[in-house]
């Protein structure tokens, strides 16, 4: 049901299924992937700052999820959050991520 890397869906200790209406128009479905997108990094950065890992799946047979999740049939689950706690180590910000320079990353007025 759930996109070839979500293992950590069935082993996580709640997951948030983010569900919209099944829209035929393409600017309204796009629309709606963004803002399912801003919701779930939202509950991400909330999850992060209780130490709440979190981890996001796509979902791929959204006919089955609609019959497990008894969703009608004008709506669907398009991804998944999955929340837990890490069971190696506390959940911590990264001090020093490794991140490409400024400039390498963004562009002024062309690519």
């Amino acid at each position: 049901m759930v996109w070839q890397g979500a293992g950590h869906v069935a082993h996580s200790r709640a997951t948030v299924a983010l569900v919209t209406i099944d829209d035929a128009d393409p600017h309204t479905r796009e629309t709606l992937q963004f803002d399912l997108g801003q919701a779930a990094m939202a509950m991400a950065i909330a999850a992060a700052d209780l130490g709440i890992g979190s981890a996001h799946s796509a979902v791929s047979e959204h006919k089955r999820a609609r019959e497990l999740l008894g969703l009608p049939e004008d709506r669907f689950c398009a991804w998944l959050l999955s929340l837990g706690y890490p069971g190696d180590r506390p959940l911590a910000p990264i001090t020093r991520p490794k991140r490409r320079d400024f400039d390498e990353v963004v562009h002024w007025s062309h690519f």
